[in-house]
């Protein structure tokens, strides 16, 4: 399955034409996916709170997702962020919940 390559211009300004309301709460759930994509852990927290110094070291084992839909995800997260006027190496930290034995 060949996946679809975004323009980035196009998501930005997709992006800001909804509120701030709708572009927190989307970005808030981005996180979560990020953190999913990239298989939890250390780097899935990484994916998901500092999505602009964010990188996949080669020694990092098998993701669920693949690598280039990884950086897109989490791309489009650092346009959230932009957006919305906050540090994407620093964004709030992603919601805790139990990998249930999955990641």
């Amino acid at each position: 399955m060949e996946m679809m390559k975004l323009d980035y211009d196009e998501v930005r300004q997709a992006i800001q034409q909804k509120s701030a309301a709708q572009q927190h709460y989307e970005m808030a759930n981005l996180q979560i996916v990020v953190y999913t994509m990239a298989g939890g852990g250390m780097l899935g927290r990484f994916a998901a709170e500092q999505p602009a110094d964010f990188y996949i070291d080669s020694r990092v084992a098998k993701r669920p997702y693949p690598t280039k839909a990884i950086y897109q995800a989490v791309k489009v997260l650092s346009i959230y962020a932009e957006i919305l006027g906050l540090k994407p190496n620093d964004l709030p930290r992603v919601l805790d919940f139990h990998n249930c034995g999955i990641f």
